[in-house]
């Protein structure tokens, strides 16, 4: 059996959910053929530190062939459209129709289906995060999920909103976990004083991010503060696709001795800014979510005025203060941190309903659905 772990992004941020998987199931099947498929160095570099905690493994990292035109215009097209994708999937689609089945992250590879060469590779969707997108049809509630052979899911509160939609009716579904929660970045002191660190990650969706109204107030706060360090680690396309996203960081906000400014380097996805955060400051970014996983004080900044109480799409406001007017953020952070054990059994809540829970790694409950299904063609009941 040959499977292919596809990377296919100018960005990293997709490797984690991805890579541990493709880990186990080389040290479960040793005798499979297991590839992790790159479409960038850095990809390649995460992925093989990624590997490093997985003994055993026999893993094959291969770089995916990128059209020279396509490197050369791409940095203009990305703001506005994701190019450099296709031109990567139809430079390598003979390679990719020599895999019995290939796993990946993101939507845009189901333009292989309409490759004659693809017949016959099953396409496997793992997704590459698990906010509440319920009111909005991308990621895991893209319709489309149902175009694939199989979905692994994160946990059961994903599987009880798709069905509830009218998801996997004939498509094949399994609650995986999250393999991202897998990576130990080291706990590093980010700051040289004992002042509460703040991480702030608006989301890169310009209908839901709360850059646009807040952000440079936000930045103006903490640049201005006695009491809280910050950590400004914004989704990583936010900036990269400033045409698209309409956002722009002003040359005046740079790093300082209590402020980070990280437009999106390894640290933004790698989990080290969400280990080292004492306070979770965002909109509607699926990483609170694992924030959460070590319960901690959460704020809420509401760009668009809804009311999010009872409202699905809004779940995660629930876990701290939400804040409609930039003077009421100090208050809203002291609110949070003081209060916080308010907000902790509803935290734990949810993420024990949005996480599979099991003693074994993700990773590793991955890897046997995995096996399970292109051994048999089915998902064991256990899964489910």
């Amino acid at each position: 059996m040959r499977v292919g772990f596809v990377l296919n992004h100018y960005a990293p941020h997709q490797v984690p959910h991805i890579a541990p998987t493709a880990f186990a199931l080389s040290r479960l099947r040793p005798d499979w053929q297991v590839e992790i498929l790159c479409s960038t160095e850095a990809e390649r570099a995460f992925s093989q530190e990624i590997g490093q905690a997985y003994d055993g493994h026999q893993v094959v990292l291969r770089d995916l062939r990128t059209p020279f035109l396509t490197r050369l215009i791409d940095p203009v097209m990305r703001q506005v459209a994701f190019y450099r994708k296709r031109a990567v999937q139809e430079a390598n689609t003979d390679l990719f129709a020599q895999f019995d089945a290939l796993v990946v992250p993101e939507m845009t590879s189901l333009a292989l289906r309409r490759m004659p060469q693809m017949a016959g590779v099953r396409l496997i969707f793992t997704g590459h995060g698990a906010g509440d997108g319920y009111n909005q049809q991308i990621g895991m509630f893209d319709p489309r999920i149902d175009e694939f052979d199989l979905a692994l899911l994160p946990g059961r509160r994903i599987v009880d909103e798709l069905t509830a939609l009218g998801r996997f009716r004939t498509t094949p579904y399994a609650i995986a976990g999250y393999p991202k929660l897998e990576l130990r970045a080291e706990q590093s002191r980010l700051f040289d004083n004992d002042r509460p660190t703040v991480l702030y990650n608006p989301t890169q969706n310009r209908n839901a991010t709360s850059w646009h109204q807040f952000g440079r107030q936000v930045l103006d706060f903490f640049y201005d503060s006695d009491a809280f360090n910050l950590i400004f680690a914004p989704h990583v396309l936010l900036f990269r696709r400033a045409w698209s996203r309409g956002a722009r960081l002003p040359a005046q906000y740079r790093s300082t001795d209590t402020v980070l400014i990280d437009k999106g380097s390894r640290a933004s996805v790698d989990m080290t800014y969400l280990n080292a955060a004492d306070l979770y400051l965002g909109d509607l970014s699926s990483q609170v979510y694992e924030f959460i996983n070590q319960p901690r004080p959460c704020v809420f900044l509401d760009p668009i005025g809804v009311e999010h109480r009872d409202n699905p799409a809004f779940r995660t406001w629930s876990f701290g203060p939400v804040v409609r007017e930039i003077r009421d953020l100090g208050p809203a952070l002291d609110a949070a941190l003081t209060g916080f054990e308010t907000y902790r059994p509803v935290q734990e809540a949810a993420r024990d309903y949005n996480f599979a829970q099991d003693p074994r790694p993700a990773s590793a409950r991955a890897a046997e659905i995995l096996a399970g299904f292109l051994e048999t063609g089915e998902v064991a009941a256990q899964w489910l």
